[in-house]
């Protein structure tokens, strides 16, 4: 436990952290954040939120795709019976793959050479926070 601790406390200034790095997007960065380690870090609590983001929301996939299934489902065999059971199936494996790909976000976060590896947030928790290409 004494090994975890210095983690989860790097993880909780971090996440408490992410305001202080926010800008508008009209405004021009000034000092510390013009400096290239300025945008080095900014780049890194980006993406280190939008993991913790993917990891968060993972869980929600299964269930929101089994409520609410995608259209084009409407256009299977027996579409009123089977797009319930294929949406919790897609659902599940988008959720899988949010999770991990959430986890590697956080992992690989200090190499910001790499792109954000997290699909499209189906919810943003951390309003500072933004997909690369989304």
């Amino acid at each position: 436990m004494r090994r975890l601790a210095p983690w989860l406390a790097l993880l909780l200034l971090a996440s408490f952290a992410a305001p202080a790095f926010a800008q508008d997007d009209d405004e021009e960065p000034t000092g510390w954040r013009s400096s290239g380690f300025g945008q080095y870090l900014s780049a890194v609590d980006n993406r280190f939120l939008m993991g913790i983001n993917s990891i968060v929301t993972g869980p929600a996939d299964p269930v929101m795709s089994t409520v609410e299934p995608r259209k084009e489902f409407d256009e299977l065999p027996l579409a009123i019976v089977t797009k319930w059971p294929i949406g919790f199936v897609q659902g599940t494996l988008l959720g899988a793959f949010r999770t991990t790909s959430g986890v590697l976000d956080l992992v690989f976060a200090p190499l910001t050479a790499m792109s954000m590896l997290s699909p499209e947030p189906r919810y943003q928790i951390f309003a500072d926070a933004e997909h690369e290409y989304y």
